[in-house]
């Protein structure tokens, strides 16, 4: 029985190999991309006034989580801000 994602038959060469792993590169950059701009507005949201629940009802992420993530940013910003100085 195979699993879920199935089995190669046949393991790819390294020439075969590189078009899946430039396409997998070019959609982790854009995740994390995505993801980074994400976490930057729910720290903005919040510095805004919205509450974490509307953040939460509104994200991915739960309400302890968007307030975990929101501390990171705003202390990743402090730091940035008084190198700066």
């Amino acid at each position: 029985m195979q699993g879920m994602t199935g089995r190669p038959t046949k393991l790819l060469d390294d020439r075969e190999r590189q078009p899946w792993l430039r396409k997998l590169d070019r959609a982790t950059a854009a995740y994390e991309a995505s993801r980074k701009r994400l976490d930057e507005l729910v720290a903005d949201a919040r510095s805004a006034g919205v509450p974490l629940t509307a953040i939460a009802e509104h994200s991915p992420y739960s309400r302890e989580w968007a307030r975990r993530i929101a501390d990171q940013i705003d202390a990743l910003r402090e730091k940035a801000t008084s190198t700066d100085s």
